[in-house]
């Protein structure tokens, strides 16, 4: 006898990793984000990014951006960045709090890249909650890995137990609102990483 059916997964999310360190000038990006590691984003002590400071615009930055774009492209071509990139620089003893990064509009997807990464300071954690069952997700990375992973994904960083600073670069893209349809039509790998957007 033979059974026909249909599956149809309930949960599909991803995560994608690359290495941009033989494509950027990684020195040259750490010392331009640290000449502004005290022009901080936000002055409000209950958002995460009270810990994130401003990108500069410097060449080595922009070269940078514009790798992460071309990436996060071949996911799906219609994605804009939705704001501004920020520096989010974590010294020794600290950690980065439990948050997202979805604005109210439909899912997107956030990057992470890691200028540098001390040994023993801290992992990138995704964490997913089904009923009673919580997933943490940790990624231990190297200086010039680059992680794209969905807005709503929660997620936060463990300690930095090493005696140097860690220092990443964190942005967002979203479907633009007036190409949502195109979207769908047209996903490429988008919804390997964020599922389906319902109705949005």
């Amino acid at each position: 006898m033979i059974v026909r059916g249909q599956f149809s997964p309930i949960i599909l999310i991803g995560m994608s990793r690359y290495s941009l360190l033989d494509e950027v000038d990684n020195k040259q990006i750490e010392n331009d984000v640290l000449q502004e590691r005290n022009t901080k984003m936000n002055f409000n002590t209950r958002s995460s990014s009270v810990e994130d400071s401003v990108l500069p615009k410097t060449p080595a930055v922009t070269h940078l951006l514009e790798k992460v774009d071309r990436v996060v492209k071949s996911i799906n071509k219609y994605l804009i960045n939705g704001d501004e990139a920020w520096t989010h620089l974590v010294e020794p003893g600290q950690s980065t709090m439990f948050h997202t990064h979805q604005d109210p509009g439909p899912p997107g997807l956030s990057f992470v890249y890691w200028v540098t990464f001390p040994e023993n300071s801290g992992t990138f954690v995704g964490i997913l909650q089904v009923d009673k069952y919580r997933h943490f997700h940790d990624v231990i990375p190297k200086a010039g890995d680059l992680i794209i992973f969905p807005t709503y994904l929660p997620h936060m960083t463990a300690r930095n137990l090493s005696n140097e600073t860690r220092i990443s670069v964190s942005g967002n893209y979203y479907p633009p609102l007036d190409k949502l349809s195109v979207v769908q039509k047209e996903p490429g790998s988008l919804f390997n990483h964020v599922g389906i957007i319902n109705g949005r």
